[in-house]
C-alpha cells in the first residue's frame, strides 16, 4: 500500500506548490497595481505666458515733434486744394460757356464757325478735361 499511499501525497504537493506560485503572483501583481497606483502622475505643464513681440527698430528714427497723424491732415490739405481747384475751374468753365452761348447767339448764323469761335471752344475743352483730371484723383 505503500506504493499507492506516494502517489497521493505527490498530487498535494504540487497542488500546495501552485497554490503558493498563485499567491505569490497575485501578491506581485496588488503590489505592483498598488504602485502604479501610488505613483504621483507626471506634472501638467503651464500654459506658456504670452510675451509681446517688441517690433523692430525703425531705419531712420522719427521726429517727436512731428504728430503720427501728419500724412492724415496732408491728405486732407491736399483735397481741399483739389476742391478748390476744382471749383475754381469750373467756375472759368461756367463763364467761358456762357460767354460763348452770348457770341453766338448775337452772330448770323454763317458767322458761327470762325477762328475766335473755335478757339474759345478749344479753351473750353482744356478747362472740361481738367475737371475730368480733377475728378479722378
Amino acid at each position: 500500500m505503500e506504493h499507492s499511499a506516494q502517489p497521493s501525497r505527490r498530487p498535494s504537493s504540487e497542488v500546495i506548490m501552485l497554490d503558493t506560485r498563485r499567491c505569490f503572483l497575485k501578491n506581485l501583481a496588488g503590489i505592483s497595481g498598488s504602485f502604479l497606483l501610488f505613483q504621483s502622475s507626471p506634472p501638467i505643464p503651464a500654459p506658456r505666458r504670452r510675451v509681446p513681440v517688441d517690433p523692430p527698430t525703425p531705419a531712420e528714427k522719427q521726429d517727436t515733434d512731428i504728430p503720427v497723424d501728419n500724412s492724415r491732415n496732408l491728405k486732407r490739405a491736399q483735397l481741399q486744394a483739389q476742391e478748390k481747384q476744382f471749383r475754381e475751374t469750373m467756375a472759368r468753365l461756367f463763364t467761358k460757356v456762357n460767354d460763348l452761348k452770348l457770341q453766338v447767339d448775337a452772330l448770323h448764323p454763317s458767322e458761327v464757325f470762325s477762328v475766335a469761335i473755335f478757339k474759345q471752344t478749344q479753351e473750353i475743352e482744356k478747362l472740361a478735361k481738367q475737371l475730368k483730371t480733377y475728378a479722378k484723383s
